[in-house]
């Protein structure tokens, strides 16, 4: 199990064949407006040979992903029919929970924040993570008629990226290296263990085997996204463990926490017609899903998400 002198080392490295090919195609202005072509015609896995076939250097993802050791055929089917069937609380969770559950690692809330698309276009970025999700989750996602190998490729890619830029900006390396193993690892548990204990708290049920099962798909998706494998657990108690240890060694206050926080909610503001839910009553939901000690942290306001509405939740959940 990994410990805190490992992750202390983690925190200072971050993908080298990722940020290699990025150095390569970035530090030059033609390789990098070719990339940038070839990735917007890059849409499905079938046109993954065809994009190596303009850039090369690119079947570094390919060497990397036949290192991956896979979950078992059946643990990635339940893992995609637990999120098929339930999808669309899933996705409700990603902002709700997973997003400002990341916001509380103070450090890795400073490289969202310099990044400026966290906060100036959320919309689009909780578009961008819910089609990403939903592309690794649809039963082809590797295959050729799916889009989940590319879309695990282009995130590497924008990871590498924000790190070729934020190094370039005089990067205070005492937070850690920019997108760093820790906070890759921890934003991955967001996806996994973070979003099981949130359909929990909405009411359902979620047994041992399908919390496995997942846990071990998402930390499969990690390792396409160049996670150290120390830092992917195989079960729940393994997540668990990571899971306090970043968030005892990383979740503190910060300004840039709490406004990514408020960007979020007045991204939710915006789309509420208000009649199903109030908008302050969004904010009483995300303190009720995050608890209050992580709710702090970001400065959510009391909870006004009523006990009432609490149990109609877990009533319309049971039925689903």
């Amino acid at each position: 199990m990994v410990a805190d002198k490992d992750l202390e080392f983690l925190r200072t490295k971050g993908d080298l064949p990722a940020d290699d090919f990025v150095n390569l195609y970035f530090s030059d202005i033609n390789k990098r407006e070719k990339l940038n072509i070839e990735l917007k015609k890059l849409t499905k896995n079938s046109n993954w040979d065809l994009f190596l076939s303009q850039i090369p250097e690119a079947s570094f993802f390919d060497v990397e992903f036949n290192k991956i050791i896979p979950p078992s055929k059946k643990e990635i089917e339940n893992a995609k029919k637990f999120f098929n069937d339930k999808n669309q609380y899933i996705l409700q969770l990603l902002g709700l929970l997973s997003l400002p559950y990341c916001y509380a690692a103070a450090d890795g809330a400073k490289v969202l924040y310099q990044t400026e698309r966290m906060y100036k276009d959320v919309h689009k970025r909780l578009e961008e993570t819910a089609e990403f999700i939903s592309a690794m989750m649809h039963k082809d996602a590797l295959e050729e008629s799916g889009s989940g190998k590319v879309q695990a490729f282009k995130v590497r890619v924008m990871h590498a990226a924000a790190r070729f830029y934020l190094k370039k900006q005089d990067w205070d390396y005492s937070l850690g290296y920019p997108v760093n193993q820790e906070d890759m690892a921890g934003t991955n548990l967001s996806f996994s263990l973070i979003v099981i204990r949130g359909l929990r708290k909405m009411g359902f049920s979620v047994s041992y085997q399908e919390q496995m099962d997942y846990i071990k798909y998402w930390s499969y998706v990690g390792a396409m996204l160049g996670v150290d494998t120390k830092l992917l657990p195989q079960n729940g108690d393994e997540a668990r463990v990571i899971d306090k240890k970043i968030s005892e060694r990383q979740f503190k206050s910060s300004p840039e926490g709490k406004h990514l926080t408020q960007s979020l909610l007045d991204c939710f503001y915006s789309l509420n017609d208000q009649k199903i839910m109030k908008n302050d009553e969004i904010a009483g939901y995300m303190r009720f899903l995050l608890g209050d000690e992580i709710a702090n942290i970001l400065d959510l306001p009391p909870s006004v998400f009523s006990e009432s509405k609490r149990k109609l939740l877990k009533l319309k959940t049971s039925f689903s």
